[in-house]
């Protein structure tokens, strides 16, 4: 049986908010323009289950003095640094009107981004100790949750399924969360509404900046949040349809996220730096893919009795973006030829084989990455043990997305789980993926690539229903 997979080219349009006004400017003539440096803080929103999926992030600018300046930026600015990943707290210059012309609003678009000096790409290296405090806030009007310190505590725990645990588990023992602890609760200054009536529009970054101002502040008196790699503010109701993680270290969490670690693992993610992953239904979502923490959370998961919802582990591309996959575990094809892989399930830390194999696109910066999945540790919730393909371009928002050829609605059918005897093909770019055999913990995949790749097209074809090729044309 073949199957034909149509690739989808989906022009995305999102906007990045931020806070704040730029500090006034010189006045400039009509038409000038001037550069202002700092960081570029990025904070992703995740919806609840059953609220409306459309993607939230925000973007605003750390000057030097520690004030931020609001920003709206696309895809392309961001493409333009590399993408969200090497983008993510980075030293930038903006360029901007100096006649004024942008500076009368509280959200500043940029006319050009780029890198300023010394500015190195965002997160490529994520290891050692990374300790957590997690301040518990309460808005002034409602009353406090049953939960008390102990459950906040013990959520750092080391054991299945403490946050130390899981990342530990998720980057091979590089990262780990000794010395988090919990403090609260502690009193906001205002009521729920105050702050939800703080989002305007489709920009929340005003109101994540007034509770973590406010909730570090009421905390101040007992916990020195500077002393911490990163702060989870834990709130006792919602404010707004979303969590939130990002800002070099910062998460934002109702209650529906602190009661599942899945959601506290997958903002924390966005803390370390890591944006979301997608299909390619083109639809305003980018949580239906169900093999990434880091896209859907909730579905095929394991669940706790006390902590919920647990997250699974994050694909290859965003572990060997933080550093967590060793030259040894991976490989990356790019010169012509027929080349064969042995690759284990992305969770066998002690494996001799690879964890990741990258083949480049031909003339572009994209590529695929090939990825092992199985039922297992804090995967045990996932549809299947399989070959799994994502396709990374980092001109996106969310660069990866995984390669489905039945229904992209739909990534945990048979489309997107590869099997012995099943063929992903490209053919303008000249690249072949086949799943050539199962090994103990994972399988054998062969990548033709150039002129190479039609090797597998007579020879491959095994007859039945149940192998077939999927072709990119």
């Amino acid at each position: 049986m073949s199957i034909q997979y149509v690739k989808l080219s989906v022009v995305v349009s999102f906007l990045i908010l931020g806070i704040g006004v730029l500090p006034a400017a010189a006045n400039g003539s009509p038409g000038s323009t001037e550069w202002v440096e700092g960081s570029l803080l990025l904070a992703w929103g995740t919806p609840a289950p059953g609220e409306t999926q459309f993607k939230a992030m925000v973007a605003s600018l750390r000057l030097d003095d520690g004030s931020r300046v609001g920003l709206e930026i696309g895809e392309e600015h961001l493409s333009a640094l590399g993408g969200p990943m090497a983008a993510y707290g980075r030293r930038v210059r903006i360029q901007v009107s100096a006649d004024g012309g942008d500076l009368g609003s509280s959200i500043v678009r940029p006319l050009a981004i780029e890198a300023a000096d010394g500015g190195a790409p965002g997160p490529d290296r994520a290891a050692g100790s990374y300790p957590y405090v997690s301040l518990m806030c309460k808005f002034s009007d409602i009353p406090l949750p049953s939960e008390g310190l102990s459950y906040f505590q013990n959520m750092y725990g080391n054991t299945y399924p403490g946050l130390d645990h899981y990342w530990r588990r998720q980057s091979y023992n590089m990262v780990n969360v000794v010395g988090s602890t919990a403090a609260g609760w502690f009193t906001l200054p205002h009521t729920q509404g105050y702050y939800e009536g703080l989002i305007n529009g489709s920009s929340y970054s005003t109101m994540l900046s007034a509770l973590y101002d406010d909730c570090t502040g009421a905390a101040s008196g007992s916990v020195n949040v500077s002393s911490y790699a990163g702060v989870n503010l834990m709130f006792n109701d919602t404010f707004g349809p979303y969590a939130w993680g990002g800002w070099g270290g910062v998460t934002w969490e109702p209650p529906w996220g602190w009661h599942n670690v899945a959601v506290i693992g997958h903002e924390m993610g966005h803390a370390f730096g890591l944006p979301h992953s997608n299909n390619a239904d083109g639809d305003s979502s980018p949580y239906d893919n169900p093999w990434d923490v880091m896209s859907d959370s909730w579905g095929y998961a394991d669940h706790d009795s006390t902590y919920g919802t647990v997250g699974k582990h994050t694909i290859t591309y965003h572990k060997d973006s933080l550093g967590w996959i060793l030259a040894g575990r991976k490989a990356e094809v790019s010169t012509d030829g027929f080349h064969s892989f042995n690759i284990d399930h992305l969770t066998h830390a002690m494996t001799s084989n690879l964890h990741m194999v990258k083949v480049q696109i031909p003339g572009s910066t994209g590529f695929y990455t090939i990825e092992v999945r199985d039922q297992y540790g804090y995967d045990i919730g996932l549809a299947g043990f399989a070959v799994i393909i994502h396709e990374v371009n980092h001109g996106r928002q969310e660069p990866a997305w995984l390669v489905d050829v039945e229904n992209v609605n739909n990534g945990a059918d048979a489309g997107a789980m590869w099997l012995p005897g099943e063929c992903f093909e490209d053919v303008p770019n000249e690249i072949i993926i086949c799943v050539e055999s199962v090994t103990t913990e994972g399988f054998t995949v062969g990548v033709g690539y150039g002129d190479w790749y039609m090797i597998f097209e007579d020879g491959f074809d095994s007859g039945t229903s149940t192998a077939w090729s999927a072709v990119l044309n």
